[in-house]
């Protein structure tokens, strides 16, 4: 499952919290969605928690992009072992912590 925030804009103030995953012909498919008030770790643990009683007792994989709320409220529902991160948001982090520090050309 993929796990994500979005900051909301307009009229509509919050933050929109979601989750897809893949089905068996490699479809993104909604599996739950909320809004809240921010993406802090308290948001995501409930959400989570919610999320968790809704799918029962199936092994999850959730994959994130390190969000600070998410890496402290995943391993506090699921666990540690079941939690991966966006290789794409990994490498973005490590182009700008190189750049940053000098050793990128």
């Amino acid at each position: 499952m993929f796990v994500d925030g979005a900051h909301l804009s307009g009229p509509y103030e919050g933050t929109i919290l979601s989750v897809v995953a893949l089905d068996t012909d490699d479809h993104l498919f909604d599996v739950a969605y909320a809004v809240v008030s921010a993406e802090n770790v308290d948001e995501w643990f409930w959400f989570l928690t919610i999320l968790r009683e809704c799918v029962g007792g199936i092994q999850h994989v959730i994959m994130s992009d390190r969000n600070q709320g998410l890496l402290s409220a995943v391993p506090r529902v699921f666990g540690i072992e079941n939690h991966s991160y966006c290789l794409q948001y990994v490498w973005e982090n490590f182009l700008t912590y190189t750049g940053k520090v000098g050793i990128r050309r």
